[in-house]
């Protein structure tokens, strides 16, 4: 049994995943090979253990993975964090920074200008338009308001993960 912090289990999973990878590319270069020639078998029996242990890799890696992500998904569905005095799971701040975060991306790309969507132009025919947002001042100091929770709340996602531990048996480190 080990015991990680969420912070570790999620470093975990990643390199678990680039191992993962790793076993996978194996199949696509290392032991795709001929197998005959002019209908004579080729003999791979030399490859034949590494291939086996390619297998039980990616047996030990999938399970490894699925226990580590499902004591994260348990920890963060179970244990809570306080949030401007409301306590709340770590799987909804989690979940709300995700949504928030778009939020943030896709409202902003959209009241942007620049390169390519220039604020005043000069259409033909028409004369010097000025483009803008409806409401811009409201919406860019709404931003301010989720930009600053959102900061909040990936502070204590932060301290969250690095604090609060999972106990799991793993078999391929």
């Amino acid at each position: 049994m080990t015991t990680l912090t969420l912070q570790e289990a999620i470093f975990t999973v990643s390199n678990l995943r680039t191992e993962l990878a790793n076993e996978y590319e194996k199949f696509s270069t290392e032991y795709r090979v001929p197998i005959s020639v002019n209908n004579e078998k080729i003999d791979h029996a030399d490859k034949l253990s590494k291939v086996n242990e390619s297998l039980a890799k990616v047996k030990q890696l999938r399970n490894d993975l699925v226990t580590l992500k499902t004591a994260i998904h348990h920890k963060n569905s179970t244990a809570t964090v306080v949030l401007d005095g409301t306590e709340i799971t770590a799987s909804s701040a989690l979940e709300s920074l995700k949504i928030e975060r778009g939020i943030i991306n896709n409202i902003k790309n959209n009241i942007t200008f620049g390169y390519g969507r220039e604020r005043v132009k000069t259409i033909s025919g028409v004369g010097i338009v000025e483009e803008g947002i409806i409401n811009e001042d409201e919406i860019k100091e709404y931003l301010s308001e989720l930009e600053t929770l959102v900061n909040k709340k990936s502070i204590l996602i932060d301290k969250f993960n690095s604090t609060e531990t999972i106990d799991v048996t793993l078999t391929s480190i």
